[in-house]
């Protein structure tokens, strides 16, 4: 055993890089929700007879929790891809943290997932609640035009409130709902015309989810791989959700079959670069 400070240190460096790489486990989580999004395929065919539903889909319509899991062009059957999305999402995340438990049991070595569950739920709060709400606040009932100071101000606000739920010491059931819910609602007004950003308003949000998921993954596992993967991902959802280019080839499903390509293609290439880690 070496006793030179300096080779201690690059001993020290080598186990912690060892261990690093030994809880690295985002692969499952990238194919398994590429996998659920190509099993929606069947359900993203586009409706020859369209009804407008996501354009104006009649009084109350932004109270619809579930609009958003749809994709913006209509489907023939919106409500079961709808309740797919919901339990796909849900499953996800409960799949995804069985996962990294059990691998811990395995390889010794436990990746804490406790932040990933908080921004997971936050990103389904956002899907389920934050957008339907900022939607029918900013675009409909608010007193104000929301231009870009109006909704920065906004934001710094709601999310100001969010921390301070998160902090709360007392009532934690009550606090930590409600800090999702502002927080969600905060982030969901990037949206509004005069910002522009479109995270999923007129359908897709749960790539949004899925996207926000996989950057809390990378910066959990400390993982470059998993960083450019989760960024590329990022960067393809917001692409699709502001573009407004389509393939009437490949009708509805072009957007989810490009995204569900970038997940299998990043989970494979994250297996493989795994089993040829020394």
């Amino acid at each position: 055993m070496t006793t030179d400070p300096g080779e201690l240190l690059d001993e020290l460096a080598g186990l912690r890089k060892r261990a690093r790489d030994d809880r690295h486990g985002y692969w499952f989580p990238l194919l398994l929700m590429g996998v659920l999004s190509l099993v929606s395929l069947p359900l993203s065919q586009a409706d020859p007879n369209p009804t407008d539903h996501l354009v104006d889909g009649g009084r109350g319509w932004w109270l619809d929790p579930l609009m958003h899991l749809r994709l913006k062009t209509e489907v023939v059957h919106p409500l079961a891809l709808s309740l797919y999305w919901l339990g796909a999402l849900v499953a996800g995340l409960l799949a995804t943290v069985w996962w990294y438990r059990w691998r811990a049991r395995r390889v010794g070595v436990e990746t804490p997932t406790g932040t990933y569950v908080q921004v997971a739920l936050l990103g389904l709060v956002a899907v389920l609640f934050g957008i339907p709400l900022s939607t029918s606040l900013f675009y409909r009932y608010s007193p104000i035009d929301p231009t870009f100071p109006v909704v920065a101000i906004a934001m710094a606000v709601l999310l100001g409130l969010a921390l301070l739920a998160f902090r709360a010491r007392r009532a934690r059931l009550l606090t930590i709902p409600v800090g999702l819910l502002l927080a969600s609602v905060a982030l969901s007004l990037l949206q509004v015309p005069d910002v522009g950003i479109d995270l999923g308003m007129g359908g897709g949000a749960q790539f949004m989810a899925i996207a926000i998921g996989l950057l809390t993954l990378a910066w959990i596992e400390r993982s470059k791989l998993c960083a450019v993967i989760a960024v590329v991902f990022t960067g393809c959802v917001l692409i699709v959700d502001n573009s407004p280019m389509k393939i009437d080839a490949l009708g509805a499903g072009q957007d989810v079959l490009l995204l569900a390509t970038v997940l299998v293609l990043g989970g494979l290439g994250a297996l493989a670069a795994q089993r040829v880690s020394p």
